[in-house]
């Protein structure tokens, strides 16, 4: 199984067309690279998809000491060397696209456009997120995993996607049983996503942007997203309605859809309606 050289080992893996322009995917906070679900299926065609565990989650290693944004950062530019890919788009989700603002910062050669996905620029301008809904979910990681994952699909899901696909948490379920995350980690990715603070670099992201929020999310207020679009230069803004933190899951064809148009702009016509600038 592939994983990075160095400490800690970053595991990874790629799928769709070899030969299709990369899109590096970071996933959010306790998340694996197996949590992307069904979105796979409507990206693999046109992309060249570079999916990995973020360290303490999935396969990877779980280091014992703090995680600083930038070292999670440098985990994902250990897979894209390894892999020899010199340039990638870039999507990140939540604590995801935390680490995708650090990664562009500080990294610009390496990106090539940029979506940013349910997250926040954290410092003093941003609006925290809601503690409360932390709460429910560290709750009930407390007593068993069914509810936990209960838990975290009414948080992470509307009722639509909860309703539509209820085998979403039936997949999670078995997910979190097969790659266990021990709380520690939980602890450590946490205190990374309350460190993170993107700042003035915001303003030094050249890659084009897109910001992308559910507009019904209880998790990290959709302020955010705006203030991020009016921060990186140039930046576009779109909404999917009625959805909730985890978009990717309830809406994959929406976001499949958004993210080819936005990613692959020479393929034709792109769809302002759903976009702000």
């Amino acid at each position: 199984m592939p994983y990075t050289a160095g400490k800690p080992r970053i595991h990874f893996e790629t799928l769709g067309a070899p030969q299709a322009p990369p899109l590096l995917m970071l996933r959010g906070l306790g998340r694996a690279k197996a949590h992307w679900g069904r979105v796979v299926g409507e990206l693999a065609p046109r992309f060249r998809l570079v999916l990995l565990d973020n360290r303490g989650v999935g396969l990877s290693d779980a280091p014992r000491a703090p995680f600083a944004m930038g070292a999670l950062a440098r985990d994902a530019l250990d897979v894209l060397d390894a892999l020899g890919i010199a340039r990638a788009h870039v999507f990140g989700m939540s604590l995801g696209g935390m680490i995708a603002q650090h990664l562009a910062i500080a990294h610009p050669n390496r990106v090539d456009r940029l979506v940013l996905g349910c997250t926040t620029p954290g410092g003093p301008e941003a609006e925290r997120p809601r503690l409360s809904a932390f709460a429910r979910l560290a709750q009930a990681r407390m007593t068993s995993i069914e509810a936990a994952i209960q838990a975290e699909g009414e948080m992470l899901l509307s009722d639509r996607g909860d309703r539509d696909h209820p085998e979403v948490i039936e997949e999670w379920i078995a997910i979190a049983k097969r790659e266990p995350v021990a709380k520690r980690s939980l602890l450590l990715q946490m205190g990374a996503a309350i460190g993170h603070r993107a700042g003035e670099g915001l303003g030094r992201i050249t890659a084009p942007t897109l910001v992308v929020s559910g507009d019904d999310d209880p998790l990290i207020p959709v302020a955010n997203s705006r203030l991020l679009a009016r921060r990186i230069r140039g930046a576009e803004l779109a909404w999917i309605a009625g959805a909730r933190h985890d978009f990717a899951t309830e809406a994959p064809g929406e976001l499949g859809r958004l993210l080819r148009e936005f990613l692959l702009p020479a393929d034709g016509a792109r769809a302002p309606s759903h976009r702000e600038r």
